[in-house]
């Protein structure tokens, strides 16, 4: 029975100290949605990244950008991930973690199985059952207001794309759309 009791105690802290980490867990209060981003699209989703700020001190990790575009409907929405460095961006404006401190988690493919389970919207389909502008501000404003989470799997990423063991999902938060500001 000791010796039981000694081998629960020492397994978890030699755990962490060899720097053993836990699975990431998807969480059960966020909204996830699915796209396959393409270049310059007249109707889907673009994403875009800038490699030149990966040696930007601002970032922990470079800016992502996705934008669900109709330009038959006239709809334009912008997501974006942000992960700024907290100590540069106190700098110039104080660090609001929620909207600074964003993060890309990757794990085990099997988190689909569960993020399944909330009905994931596909951003593509999304935008298809929008009739007008309008329609797709209204959709924004109430995910802004729901206060959760949102992760994005693009399928066109690399590590989605490979069919292999890992998925990566992104933190995003809608910022812009074309809705006048007047």
């Amino acid at each position: 029975m000791k010796l039981l009791l000694l081998f629960a105690l020492i397994c978890p802290a030699a755990l962490t100290v060899f720097g053993a980490e836990p699975q990431p867990r998807v969480k059960g209060d966020a909204i996830y949605f699915y796209c396959t981003s393409r270049t310059d699209p007249d109707e889907g989703v673009e994403r875009s990244e800038n490699p030149a700020n990966d040696n930007n001190p601002l970032y922990v990790h470079r800016p992502i950008l996705f934008r669900m575009v109709s330009k038959a409907k006239d709809i334009f929405i912008h997501f974006a991930f942000y992960n700024y460095n907290p100590t540069e961006l106190s700098k110039t404006r104080p660090v609001i973690p929620v909207k600074d401190q964003m993060e890309i988690v990757t794990g085990p493919r099997t988190m689909l199985r569960f993020i399944n389970t909330f009905n994931p919207i596909t951003l593509e389909n999304k935008l298809a059952s929008f009739k007008t502008k309008e329609e797709s501000w209204a959709w924004v404003d109430s995910l802004k207001a729901t206060g959760k989470q949102i992760y994005l799997i693009d399928w066109n990423d690399p590590i989605n794309g490979s069919g292999g063991t890992e998925l990566r999902l992104i933190q995003v938060r809608p910022t812009l759309t074309n809705r006048p500001s007047y």
